[in-house]
């Protein structure tokens, strides 16, 4: 269902940096759990047709923590079919979409970790054309008030590109015609 589109995706990188090791412990334990002192989220949406695909990176121990404070189980993990259905259900709360006025429902293809940095790929599917966009993400802002979120739209037909921001608790729409 996504094919190029789905690889175009993933070969998107958010980088960051760890703190210095002070010292050679602290430099194996910044080996297994990287600190970050900020929070932020990005977002590649294509949009097709009738379809919208898109890649959402956010740290995976925000993520994980948000979802466990949601869901109320402590085992929950990411890379499991509970992981990513509990992730679906907090994007369709925390990030919605609407396509020509209609709200749609997300859908989790994949999951996959890429160093400290969880990456999701997902879908929404409209039943015609989708001429324009309206959507806030205001994933992580009930856990951190510094949270951020960058989302970047790529109309695919048209070539036309936006890049919207989220941040300070925010849940105003942002709206992009196509």
């Amino acid at each position: 269902m996504i094919g190029w589109l789905g690889l175009a995706l993933l070969a998107s990188v958010v980088t960051s940096t760890a703190p210095a090791a002070a010292s050679p412990s602290a430099a194996r334990a910044s080996r297994t759990a990287v600190l970050h002192d900020f929070h932020v989220s990005y977002t590649r949406m294509a949009i097709e047709p009738t379809v919208i695909s898109a890649q959402i990176r956010v740290f995976s121990d925000d993520v994980t923590r948000v979802l466990i404070e949601r869901s109320r189980r402590p085992a929950i993990t990411l890379n499991s079919p509970d992981g990513e259905a509990a992730f679906a259900a907090y994007l369709a709360q925390a990030f919605p979409v609407t396509a020509n006025g209609r709200r749609l429902v997300p859908v989790v293809v994949s999951g996959a970790q890429d160093k400290e940095m969880w990456s999701y790929i997902v879908t929404w599917t409209a039943p015609v054309t989708i001429t324009s966009l309206s959507m806030h993400n205001a994933a992580l802002f009930e856990l951190f008030g510094d949270q951020q979120n960058i989302v970047k739209v790529k109309h695919m037909t048209s070539g036309r590109e936006s890049t919207l921001f989220y941040s300070g608790g925010s849940r105003v729409d942002q709206v992009v015609r196509l």
